[in-house]
């Protein structure tokens, strides 16, 4: 791991650690914003979501968040913990700043919200790509598979010089024994 990565992921896990842990001590705070846009949810069909429900599942997504955080921070599964960071961004940044709710100033608050969160997103994507200089999967198989089809020209080439040279070897033979009988 180089000196940068090695700084930039503690740094990029710090704003998703300390969400997490005001999400598990502080749920009345988000439950407020869930309130915001149940009429939303319930134009789509999901439903308004009680309090107590709202509740258990900030806490369940601050504890979550807190834990990939840490592994991000520390370097364990960091693609995965990447990952699972980015998701839990994205659903938390509608709730957070619902833009088709407001106007004007509010508006603008939002919408810096929603920035700030897809700055989040970008960092937390771009680091669960992160391969440490390995190629992905469907890279080796593309590798393998077109050096498979080199392999294959290559064998029917040596088996046609190979045939060729027998060829040549057996009148060879051919003509060594006719000299040696006349």
């Amino acid at each position: 791991m180089s000196i940068i990565t090695g700084l930039a992921r503690p740094l990029l896990a710090a704003p998703f650690i300390v969400s997490g842990v005001d999400a598990v001590r502080h749920p009345d705070k988000h439950v407020e914003a869930v309130d915001r846009i149940n009429p939303t949810l319930e134009q789509v069909g999901v439903g308004a979501l009680s309090e107590g429900t709202v509740a258990i599942a900030t806490r369940a997504i601050g504890g979550v968040r807190i834990v990939a955080g840490v592994c991000m921070a520390l370097g364990k599964k960091p693609r995965l913990s990447a990952l699972v960071l980015a998701k839990s961004e994205l659903a938390l940044a509608l709730v957070r700043n619902p833009v088709w709710l407001s106007s004007g100033d509010e508006r603008k608050k939002h919408m810096a919200g929603l920035a700030t969160s897809a700055g989040l997103i970008g960092g937390a994507l771009v680091a669960a790509g992160d391969r440490r200089g390995k190629p992905s999967l469907g890279w080796r198989l593309e590798n393998h598979r077109s050096h498979k089809e080199d392999m294959s020209v290559l064998a029917d080439r040596y088996e046609a010089e190979l045939e060729a040279q027998k060829a040549k070897l057996s009148e060879k033979i051919a003509k060594a024994k006719e000299k040696a009988k006349s």
